[in-house]
Formats: C-alpha cells, sequence, structure tokens
C-alpha cells in the first residue's frame, strides 16, 4: 500500500463520513481531495461504486423517510436529462482541462455556499420554479461529468421544507439510482479495470467505518457547523487544485 493510497483512504473516510451524515458530499469531497494524487478519470471508477452500499444502507433503512415527490416529480425529470448529456461530455474533457474545470467550479461553489450560510439570518429571496430546474439540471450535467451534482441540488431544493432524515433519505435514494447507471456505464466502458476493484475492495471497509460514524454524527452534530466546515475544505481544495 503506497503512501498516496493511504491518504486516498482517509480522504475517502472523510467524505463518505459526510455522505452518511448529510447524504450528499461524497465525491465531491473525495475527488476534490484526490485529484492531488491521481487523475479524475482514475478516481471516479472507484469512488462512484463505493457510493452503492452507503446510498443502499440509507436507502433501505430509511425508506419510509423518502420524499418520493420530490424524487420522482421535483428532481429526476431534470436531473436525469442533464445526467445523460453528462456522461456524454465526460469522454472528451480529459486530463488537466478536467481537473482544472473541476477546481473551478468547487472553487465558486464553495464561495457560493459559504455565503449564502453566513447569510442565513437574512430571509433568502425566492426561487422561481424555472430557476430550480435549470439548477437540477445543470446538477444532472455535472453528476454525468464528475459524480458530483450534490451541492448544486442541494442549492436548488433547500427551500423545500424537508427535514433533516427525509432529506438525506431522498437524495441518497437519487445517489442509489444514477450511480448504479454511472457506474454500469463504467464497466461497459472498460473504465473499471482490474486494478479499480482491488482498490475499491481495500477501501470498502474504510467506507463502512465512514457509514458508522456517520449514522453517530446525524444524529447528534450541529448541522449548520458541519455545512459551513465542508465547504471550507471544499474552497481551499479547489482553489489549491487550480494553483497546481
Amino acid at each position: 500500500m503506497t503512501p498516496d493510497f493511504i491518504w486516498l483512504a482517509s480522504f475517502v473516510l472523510i467524505s463518505y463520513t459526510t455522505l452518511s451524515v448529510s447524504g450528499f458530499g461524497s465525491v465531491v469531497i473525495a475527488i476534490t481531495l484526490g485529484a492531488h494524487l491521481y487523475p479524475i478519470e482514475v478516481l471516479l471508477p472507484i469512488l462512484v461504486p463505493l457510493t452503492l452500499f452507503i446510498n443502499t444502507y440509507i436507502t433501505i433503512t430509511y425508506r419510509k423517510n423518502i420524499n418520493t415527490f420530490v424524487l420522482f416529480k421535483r428532481i429526476i425529470p431534470f436531473m436525469g436529462t442533464g445526467f445523460l448529456i453528462g456522461i456524454v461530455i465526460f469522454h472528451f474533457i480529459q486530463g488537466m482541462l478536467l481537473k482544472k474545470l473541476f477546481g473551478l467550479f468547487i472553487s465558486l461553489l464553495s464561495l457560493r455556499e459559504l455565503y449564502r450560510l453566513s447569510a442565513k439570518k437574512i430571509k433568502p429571496s425566492a426561487t422561481s420554479s424555472l430557476a430550480s430546474n435549470i439548477f437540477i439540471f445543470s446538477a444532472g450535467i455535472i453528476h454525468g461529468i464528475y459524480a458530483s451534482g450534490g451541492p448544486l441540488l442541494v442549492y436548488a431544493i433547500n427551500k423545500l421544507g424537508l427535514d433533516k432524515t427525509s432529506f438525506r433519505s431522498t437524495l441518497s435514494s437519487l445517489w442509489l439510482l444514477l450511480n448504479i447507471v454511472l457506474t454500469s456505464f463504467y464497466i461497459i466502458s472498460g473504465k473499471i479495470t482490474a486494478d479499480s476493484i482491488k482498490s475499491i475492495g481495500m477501501l470498502l471497509p474504510v467506507v463502512m467505518i465512514g457509514l458508522v460514524i456517520g449514522e453517530i454524527l446525524h444524529r447528534h452534530i450541529n448541522e449548520s457547523f458541519f455545512k459551513v466546515f465542508v465547504f471550507l475544505i471544499l474552497l481551499f481544495s479547489g482553489l489549491s487544485i487550480l494553483m497546481k
């Protein structure tokens, strides 16, 4: 086991604990940090299949908390369309360009989210259905390319009034559906190799530890503080990718 892989395992622990706590953020955090060590196109076929384990657990265990109206009426029609477009784009954007674009995306997104969290006492302006649908559609494109559409989607649906558990369960069921498709695409296109499968097997125990820690934190942690912490990590990581 190389030092780089040990670092990757620590990033996976952080990011998949985040997924277990909030229902999003796993791949975006792991890729942002892991991109310093491995190409994004190598990381995705490892990280995306790993999400299936946590999302399956949350979806089955908390299935009664899934808001099916939000999932099937508000999210899937728009995000699913963008998702298919993103998969096609992934074929044509590779290497350093992919990494730089991702760093820029993460930096801008993190700044926006930190500003929104800092202004939480200010009454937010209403978001039109058209604007929400555009964000959800864009989240699908981002997820097809980077498997990291969660932050944009969260931005679009955070005013729907879902409680913490319903929010997490609904998102987890969505990621389970999309990432099954994405994993199948990686298998068919040959992006999941023997090395990828070996890495998945080695990282799976780390993911399970993250699930246990995340379940505990989900019940006790101050969600506002945790979100600020996550987006600060993403901001500094995104900026470091751009400057590297």
